[in-house]
């Protein structure tokens, strides 16, 4: 250890192969991965290698052991903080995309819409406005405009009726 300690490439390599396989079994047994478990096991040796001046071993073994199952352990908690975010961006983006081409949409037929409404005639375009976009019963309308009930209802139907003609392209999106 005291050659190790100093720099020693040979002392390195020493401990590397008296101890590199048991690491390797243990960390494959744990992740079921033989490329994560070379890579952990590469990761611990040279965490080890660049602290060698600083670190006070007394138990190599145990050392190296506990260093392994605290790199797996960190190791499957980033996996589970990434699945985390995986499954939420999975969840999250798709929604986005549909609220956006709701927007876009809902964009597009209120444009229609409000040019629909504006090539109604003008009676019918001021009685359907004052009904379905300001909420104003039949009798209130009746009683603004100086007009009958009938009357009021026969400018919503046919409102209603050239609307429905106008933005029939616009029925299948909604």
């Amino acid at each position: 250890m005291e050659n190790f300690r100093k720099g020693s490439p040979d002392a390195f390599e020493k401990i590397f192969k008296s101890h590199w396989h048991r690491l390797y079994r243990i960390a494959r047994s744990k992740v079921q991965s033989h490329e994560e478990a070379e890579e952990i096991v590469q990761g611990i040796f040279s965490s080890l290698w660049e602290k060698r001046a600083s670190l006070l071993i007394t138990n190599l073994s145990y050392y190296l052991v506990t260093a392994l199952r605290n790199k797996i352990i960190d190791d499957i908690r980033t996996k589970i903080t990434q699945k985390k975010y995986w499954d939420y961006y999975k969840n999250f983006i798709p929604q986005q995309k549909n609220v956006t081409d709701d927007l876009v949409i809902f964009d597009d037929l209120s444009g229609a819409f409000e040019q629909a409404v504006n090539r109604l005639p003008e009676k019918s375009r001021e009685i359907f406005r004052l009904s379905r976009l300001e909420g104003r019963s039949k009798q209130e309308i009746a009683k603004l405009l100086r007009l009958s009930e009938k009357a009021i209802e026969y400018h919503l139907t046919k409102s209603i009726k050239e609307l429905r003609i106008q933005l029939k392209d616009y029925s299948s999106t909604a």
